[in-house]
């Protein structure tokens, strides 16, 4: 999918930088908290337009937390992260089984979402859309629920 507003949306993202993370690239949030909303906006409005979940699920590091934010005030939904320790993971806050649930990533690489969704399933949570602000081979292989993307990670 595309943002209705493209060119904001690329320049948004160039504004704020992606950075090589040990979980795979993430979005520089401190360099420019008005550009992170736009993307959060465009993002909340493609996940809109594909699914109606009650809360995002990212993997808890600080600028994944802060772009879910943002996509999640857009939204009117609550946040839960995902957390991995030596090996134990954990979702918090807990969910209702059932729960509609968009899962949130700057990009997703195909182990991190697998272990996501995993997650989330053996948590009783129902995967109804998976979002990244870039897209990715392991976002472009999902065929089960509608997936968005802002951008390939060229465009940045």
């Amino acid at each position: 999918m595309a943002p209705a507003d493209r060119p904001a949306v690329i320049a948004a993202l160039r504004a704020v930088g992606v950075a090589p993370d040990e979980y795979g690239p993430t979005l520089n949030t401190a360099q420019s908290p008005p550009d992170v909303d736009v993307l959060g906006a465009a993002l909340a409005e493609e996940i809109r337009a594909v699914a109606a979940p009650a809360a995002l699920v990212v993997w808890d590091t600080s600028d994944e937390a802060v772009l879910a934010h943002v996509v999640a005030r857009h939204l009117g939904v609550g946040v839960l992260r995902a957390s991995e320790a030596e090996g134990l993971l954990a979702l918090t806050p807990d969910l209702t089984s059932g729960t509609p649930l968009a899962l949130l990533a700057t990009q997703w690489g195909e182990r991190r979402l697998a272990t996501l969704r995993t997650l989330v399933a053996n948590r009783g949570g129902r995967v109804v859309a998976v979002a990244a602000a870039l897209a990715s081979p392991a976002l472009a292989a999902v065929a089960d629920v509608p997936t968005a993307a802002l951008a390939e990670a060229g465009d940045v």
